[in-house]
């Protein structure tokens, strides 16, 4: 584009005045063309007499005569947005303005662009956190906020306190990141079938393990301290020994194989021992009590034998006298079958399980000793120096820390590790890997590949703009107002209407505006060339040709424009605050693309007709760029008179649209095999649609194919949850109320979600810490929830802190971690007294937990289960593992639904016992959000169906206001509900299942199917003479633009098929169809529904 000279600037209205005498010199020769046309006597009368009888056009919706090709024509007559010509005054102010108005339009879109940049740049990442959304009336979300926010409360109390203290951390003693390895076999041997395959995976680890520095980024195991005193003289004295920390060895079978010491013997031994029918039930049965002192009391002495009791102790000593050597450091086993069989064995002991249930396989068993699949887990440490940290500066230490630590595994470790996990440096297993610090950089990568996918679209749109307009200079303008609708649309959504939930999905707006934006300008763009060579009489100036050209697609568009807003608008029924923000973003982009093309396009049409369209250099101003003599619009009116159609060319599409289609569809025998073959399609449709299901696996996030999605998927469904996996925290809370949601509204404030309640009513006396303590022990040793709950060294797991307080009450210190699991503490009066609670708690919150290898201070570990805020104990709660769920996947709504219902009826329980003495009800919740997004899936499903049907719904009402003819707007309705079905059948029969992404493509369908129906309605039902002229005016006039558009829609959506984020990819599946069934049902369904049933239309008012 060539901007306006200086020298045009000072000579616009001497062009405008030129442009007015030569128009009027026009305005006369086209009255006695139409004259001549019209059959008249040929005399000439005055300007306005031609201006009021003669010339044609459409002004305020008053009926007219008919035209041309059956199309109708209005008398052009003065009205409130037209002038004494009958031509719009926007219009005018157009034409007589083009460049000004050109130019404010795109500079304020350029302004209005730089002002969000700036906004979105001081508020951060501008997509709200998608772990937000939920149904805030649900009984989930409100238990989940419930707890959530007073666990924030308690937290940020505590940590307010201790502000000012710092607090020793030692180097590198905190978990800090992890390192997976996934591995697969190639061959039916398995992972561990060959040597060459365990020892490809053990190249894996010692990439890390043999480098000379990775104690220095290692999680280091701190051995205990150990203290000596010496009282053999009068003055004792104490030794303090202390060994060195060492770094954790990774969590992996390679443990085993690569043991320092293996006895071959010892473990034929035992493993004589264990085949032995009934000898492992009766060990699993004994040894909690007989080798950890655990739970004796459950046990019935009478049914013991000292026998078995002293072969249990014997064989203990045998196993922990083999697993000791399980450190990596050795040579590989010789035999590494017997390692393999002794896992499978090991595996069937509960107190044993842990030590090889992590790296084997689900398959993998006694009776089949094949694992087709192994893993390994290597944990990196901080922080990296030994320093004293306050919580304020914690999080600063941590982000240095993972710079640090990443930075050393790129440069040392990354490229190694890209080829271990190539596919051809191992002929017997495949490798992957994914690793906390990388992944971000992994995800951002794939975001930036698929970002550049979406300019493959934006660019064969432009080319294709290229092709149709002829103009370079209206390929740029057309590309820029639908790639800037997207943040001007940003900045009313966000600045104006103060929207501040910006929803991920919200980036799909992108391909929707690129599909609907082109079809918009196919539109006007085709209207202008056919306003060349249709109704002469409208070339009598620019005015009165844009103004036919404005009134013939302006109704169109605002109709259709319309009826795609109103259809996204349907996602504001769903309570998910993120497919709400999607529908209203969606509108926006929608309402902003159709202003533009109605103001910015229409103003860069008026400059390339002044300017640029009788020029050669492919519709661009290379040389002169003056205005044109003969201006077009002349030489259109010229040729009309010389009875040359200068638009033939661009008339062929047209013309074959008119006859050749217009011509099949008239057609009875054509329009009887159409009907069989769309009925027998819907009838499969249909039949395929009610087959679609809920999905029965975890939702994948990239390509099935990828390395980091296939190491997921395997870690997903090819493992058993191992004593070492850390899975899903339910959560038993009580002293909560329900969470307060007064004045909560997510769109507008996406981080407040209420305000935690508190019961006055709760009272941690003695009897409800007793019952806590009792409810605790239960689960770990009662059978019925071993399908439920995760057990580790066959208890199942639960955190409770009250066992720990207890502890603590009685000894002071949990130096003694014995002490406290085995239960000592329990013979004592170890009750804490309410009133003696503030004095206590905060020495106890330091002291480290027995759980996890005390790696973590009391107040770190139950951080959730704690409500301790410094002063007052708000609430208490405990937490179970669960075996099935992980905090990691999202699985099916019907697994989750499964468990949690199990946790609920769990809940009644502790509600007859606990509750009861605590003074309040059980709040039940996990705090990954699980639960909630368990709602979510069914929340899905409910707005697919219902967004689905309502935007059909509303389909019809916009057409039936629109048309005011009730056939046309129930053909229309139903060739849109067949869109819909049809996509729903194909998606079945791509196997897809309905999770949360198939779900949210549904609903939006019926906003991308509307576009071309209502075109040809709307088309038909402006056209004039019986149904077969209607049909062939519509196909004449919209049939090339629609045709364009779906060219467009379709061709955009093809670079989203190589998407590696599923999201896109089926994106781009779902628009492509969606276009594709719905350029063919309107074109060929509708209209020959039409043309079948030839139902008259009346004049005037409403033609029902």
């Amino acid at each position: 584009m060539t901007p306006r000279s200086d020298g045009d600037n000072e000579n616009m209205e001497k062009d405008n005045d030129n442009a007015n005498v030569n128009d009027n010199a026009i305005e006369y020769t086209a009255a006695d063309m139409v004259t001549k046309m019209e059959g008249n006597d040929g005399e000439d009368g005055d300007d306005d007499d031609v201006n009021n009888n003669t010339s044609k056009g459409v002004n305020d919706g008053e009926d007219g005569e008919d035209g041309e090709d059956g199309e109708k024509v209005y008398e052009r007559k003065r009205g409130r947005f037209s002038d004494e010509d009958g031509n719009l005054k926007f219009v005018n102010l157009i034409v007589r303005f083009p460049c000004c108005i050109f130019w404010v339009i795109l500079l304020l879109c350029i302004l209005l662009s730089f002002m969000l940049i700036a906004i979105v740049s001081q508020e951060g990442n501008p997509f709200a956190d998608p772990g937000s959304q939920s149904d805030l009336g649900d009984e989930r979300s409100i238990q989940f906020d419930s707890l959530r926010l007073a666990a924030k409360n308690a937290e940020e109390a505590r940590d307010e306190l201790s502000t000012n203290n710092a607090v020793a951390i030692k180097r590198q003693s905190e978990s800090a990141d992890f390192t997976y390895w996934v591995f697969e076999a190639e061959t039916s041997e398995g992972v561990f079938g060959s040597a060459e395959s365990i020892s490809a995976m053990k190249e894996a680890f010692d990439l890390f393990l043999e480098d000379e520095n990775f104690d220095q980024y290692c999680l280091l195991k701190y051995p205990d301290v150990s203290t000596t005193t010496d009282d053999s003289s009068n003055n004792s004295a104490t030794t303090t020994t202390t060994a060195e920390p060492y770094c954790e060895k990774p969590t992996t079978p390679l443990n085993i194989y690569y043991a320092s010491e293996w006895n071959t013997d010892q473990v034929a031994t035992v493993l004589e021992q264990l085949k032995v029918p009934g000898n492992i039930d009766t060990f699993n049965n004994l040894a909690l009590c007989y080798t950890l002192q655990l739970f004796c009391e459950s046990l019935s002495a009478d049914d013991i034998s000292q026998d078995d009791i002293a072969w249990t102790r014997e064989l203990a000593r045998n196993l922990t006298d083999i697993v000791q050597y399980w450190d990596g450091s050795g040579e590989m086993v010789s035999d590494f079958t017997q390692v393999t069989e002794f896992a499978a064995y090991l595996k069937e002991i509960s107190i044993y399980k842990g030590l090889v249930d992590f790296g084997f396989d689900i398959g993998f068993s006694v009776d089949n000793q094949v694992s087709k699949y192994s893993r390994g887990l290597l944990l990196w440490g901080g922080p990296l120096d030994t320093t004293n940290v306050t919580a304020e500066d914690k999080e600063d230490v941590d982000d240095a820390d993972s710079t640090e630590r990443k930075d050393y595994i790129v440069e040392n470790f990354l490229d190694e590790m890209d080829k271990q996990a190539d596919g051809n440096t191992h002929a017997e297993i495949n490798s992957y890997y994914f690793m906390g610090a990388l992944i971000l950089e992994v995800l951002l990568a794939i975001v930036q590949q698929d970002g550049m996918l979406a300019i493959f679209s934006l660019v064969f749109v432009f080319f294709w703009l290229r092709i149709n307009t002829g103009s370079w200079f209206l390929s740029f303008v057309g590309i820029f107002e639908i790639f800037f609708s997207i943040p001007v649309a940003w900045f009313l959504f966000s600045v104006v209407f103060q929207i501040k939930y910006f929803a991920f999905l919200n980036s799909l707006s992108i391909f929707i505006v690129a599909a609907i934006g082109a079809d918009d300008i196919f539109i006007f763009m085709d209207a202008y060339k056919q306003s060349r060579h249709k109704h002469p009489e409208n070339l009598v100036s620019l005015e009165t040709r844009m103004s036919w050209v404005y009134r013939r697609t302006g109704t169109a568009m605002a109709i259709t424009s319309a009826t795609t807003c109103a259809a996204f608008l349907c996602t504001l029924i769903t309570p998910l605050v993120s497919i709400q923000s999607f529908g209203i973003f969606a509108a926006f982009v929608i309402f902003i693309d159709y202003v533009l093309v109605m103001t910015l396009f229409c103003t860069s049409v008026v400059i390339y007709h002044n300017r640029y369209e009788n020029r050669g250099c492919c519709g661009c101003c290379c040389t002169d760029c003056t205005r044109t003599d003969p201006t077009p619009t002349q030489a259109a009116l010229e040729a009309a008179q010389s009875e040359e159609d200068e638009g033939a060319k661009e008339e062929r599409v047209s013309e074959f649209f008119r006859t050749k289609v217009a011509g099949f569809i008239g057609g009875s025998l054509r329009r009887l095999v159409l009907a069989i073959i769309f009925l027998a399609w819907i009838g499969i449709a249909i039949w395929q649609a009610t087959q679609i299901e809920p999905t029965k696996e975890a939702e994948q996030f990239l390509d099935e194919n990828h390395p980091l999605q296939k190491s997921i998927t395997i870690l997903n469904n090819e493992f058993p949850t191992a004593e070492d996996d850390e899975n899903l925290r339910v959560y038993y809370a009580w002293g909560l109320g329900e969470v307060d949601r007064s004045g909560v509204n997510l769109l507008l404030d996406p981080d407040n979600s209420g305000k935690a309640v508190y019961l006055d009513s709760f009272d941690f006396n003695e009897q409800c810490q007793t019952e806590l303590v009792n409810v605790c022990a239960k689960i770990k040793i009662d059978p019925q929830y071993e399908g439920l709950i995760k057990r580790k060294d066959g208890l199942g797991q639960v955190f409770c802190f009250m066992e720990e307080l207890g502890a603590y009450n009685v000894k002071g210190n949990l130096n003694d971690c014995d002490y406290v699991q085995q239960g000592e503490w329990k013979n004592e009066d170890w009750q804490v007294a309410p009133a003696d609670l503030s004095s206590i708690m905060g020495d106890f919150l330091q002291q480290r937990s027995c759980q996890q290898d005390q790696t973590d201070t009391i107040s770190s570990f139950y951080n959730k289960e704690l409500g301790w805020d410094g002063q007052t104990l708000t609430y208490a709660a405990i937490s179970v593992e669960s075996l099935v769920l992980n905090p990691f996947s999202q699985e099916p709504e019907s697994t989750t639904r499964r468990e949690y219902d199990q946790f609920i009826a769990l809940s009644k329980e502790l509600d007859d016992t606990v509750s009861q003495y605590c003074s309040g009800p059980v709040i039940v919740t996990d705090l990954d959000g699980i639960f909630v997004f368990m709602n979510n899936q069914r929340i899905y499903v409910q707005t697919a169906i219902q967004s689905s049907l309502l935007g059909v719904s509303i389909a019809f009402v916009v057409l039936l206001v629109s048309t005011q003819v009730f056939h046309i707007a129930l053909f229309a309705s139903f060739s849109i509900a067949a869109v819909l079905v049809s996509v729903v059948g194909v998606m079945v029969m791509l196997g897809w299942q309905l999770g949360s992404i198939e779900s949210i493509l549904i609903g939006i369908t019926a906003g991308f199917s509307v576009d071309y129906v209502v075109h040809l309605a709307h088309a038909y039902e402006t056209a004039e003479g019986d149904t077969a002229a209607r049909v062939s005016a519509a196909f004449g006039d919209m049939g090339i633009s629609v045709f364009n558009g779906m060219i467009t829609s379709v061709a955009a959506s093809i670079p989203l098929f190589f998407c590696q984020l599923q999201f896109f990819a089926k994106f781009g599946t779902f628009l492509c169809l969606t276009i594709a069934f719905s350029w063919i049902f309107a074109n060929f369904a509708f209209m020959s529904a039409l043309a079948q049933f030839k139902i008259p239309l009346k004049k005037g008012g409403w033609r029902l």
